[in-house]
């Protein structure tokens, strides 16, 4: 009983962290939720051969409540390139049942090391890249924008993120300002956490038989993570049109780097 009790404490904040960044930096969380998911399940003595299944699973679905509030909250602050999220939602889709269909092939402890090393390319990127602010874009081709689309729905369903620690860049790569790339990927990050629900549900629905579980998503862990998501995600949103930019990817940088190097030795 102590046990559970503990373990949804740490599901809550879980989702509170991840909400927030949800709304600060338009991604779904997934790089704070997963690892984090990852260390509660081995505590709990989930079989290690599917920890990091499990932990990618879980993170997806408890995902698509805080890219859902976040979507909701850029959208009416005017934030969202609708016409962007149209183009990619196919090649997000698409790449989604290639990053699950993956992730199933492989073992947990190479998931495990390709998330860590993912987690401190991404510190080293935050903690050197600025982004542009110029209002005035262009966008690639529809077919270019596809290709693209693909390969991060690929990435991000394989390693269980929202997706916004790819599209944001890409956006950013574009000129399209910081505050609406941000926006844009919380609609595409909304699109890729829901088709990679279910794509986990399936894949992982011969493999898993624990307690409370379906497929490769843990239950308590997706409704307490998910709910408290949803609601922090708001204050996201807010501080991303408050806080400096700047120091934020700085700290979040920080946090990335240990946590990729806990993932990794």
């Amino acid at each position: 009983m102590v046990l559970l009790l503990i373990s949804l404490i740490a599901y809550g904040i879980i989702g509170v962290l991840s909400g927030i960044l949800a709304g600060l930096l338009g991604i779904g969380g997934g790089v704070i939720a997963v690892p984090c998911l990852y260390f509660i399940f081995s505590f709990l003595d989930f079989p290690q051969p599917y920890l990091m299944h499990l932990a990618i699973g879980t993170s997806l679905a408890s995902m698509i409540l805080n890219t859902l509030s976040s979507t909701l909250g850029h959208n009416k602050r005017g934030s969202v390139v609708w016409k962007v999220v149209k183009q990619m939602a196919l090649g997000l889709v698409l790449g989604t049942v290639l990053g699950a269909l993956s992730a199933n092939l492989l073992s947990g402890i190479v998931l495990e090391i390709f998330f860590g090393v993912f987690l401190l390319i991404l510190a080293w990127h935050f903690w050197k890249h600025e982004p542009h602010y110029d209002e005035l874009y262009h966008l690639p081709r529809t077919r270019i924008l596809f290709i693209w689309s693909t390969g991060i729905g690929a990435v991000s369903n394989l390693l269980g993120i929202g997706g916004g620690t790819l599209i944001v860049p890409l956006l950013n790569a574009y000129k399209i300002p910081h505050k609406k790339a941000i926006g844009t990927s919380s609609a595409c990050s909304l699109i890729l956490t829901t088709a990679g629900t279910i794509a986990y549900l399936i894949v992982g629905w011969e493999n898993t038989q624990f307690p409370i579980t379906l497929g490769y998503i843990n239950l308590p862990a997706f409704v307490v993570v998910g709910i408290t998501s949803f609601f922090s995600a708001r204050y996201g949103v807010k501080l991303a049109h408050e806080l400096n930019a700047k120091k934020v990817r700085k700290i979040f940088a920080v946090v990335l780097l240990v946590t990729g190097l806990m993932m990794v030795i």
